[in-house]
């Protein structure tokens, strides 16, 4: 289970609401970086997203604390929050979230804020997802409860064992053709 991620917005504030309106979740301030927000799901299980200010980026710390005692504290060790002048417009990282919401309530949350939306037949209808674009710049993979379970069905390890032709558990060696990768994302 993934338990949280972070993204960078141009809004922050906005888009972590919007988040907690997808998933029925609570918006809350992140203190470790001012300006940002916490948004976590009505799920049961914790299930996050940071939303930090565009052009936040995370550092290491230096050094590092004793190896013999894990209770020290390490604040000073730790990775860090700073502003960084590079802002992409586009990232390679994107978020698949669940929601409650079916298709049209996605539209129409999408519509209300101006972020292109779409639903997308994934792997040549395999499965489907809703394409919505925060901010127009970041994609956020949203499925409603009948496209998780189909999901969950095709990312089961001996389904896609098929698919991939290979048995559950092994993996491509060097060199190994693998086809239909573009089954999953």
């Amino acid at each position: 289970m993934i338990n949280h991620i972070s993204i960078a917005v141009n809004e922050p504030e906005r888009v972590a609401n919007v988040l907690a309106e997808i998933w029925d979740g609570v918006v809350f301030p992140f203190p470790p970086n001012p300006g940002s927000f916490m948004v976590i799901a009505d799920d049961g299980k914790g299930t996050g997203v940071e939303v930090l200010p565009a052009g936040t980026i995370l550092v290491p710390g230096k050094g590092l604390p004793p190896e013999d005692d894990i209770d020290s504290p390490t604040e000073e060790f730790e990775g860090k929050f700073v502003k960084s002048d590079l802002v992409p417009r586009y990232v390679a990282t994107h978020l698949n979230i669940n929601t409650r919401k079916n298709i049209e309530q996605m539209r129409q949350i999408a519509k209300r804020e101006g972020w292109r939306v779409l639903v997308a037949n994934r792997g040549q209808g395999m499965f489907q997802l809703i394409e919505l674009w925060v901010e127009n710049t970041f994609m956020l993979e949203v499925m409603t409860p009948e496209q998780t379970a189909r999901y969950i069905e095709i990312t089961d390890p001996e389904f896609l064992a098929g698919v991939m032709g290979q048995h559950a558990g092994s993996r491509p060696g060097a060199g190994d053709p693998v086809e239909n990768l573009q089954v999953i994302g």
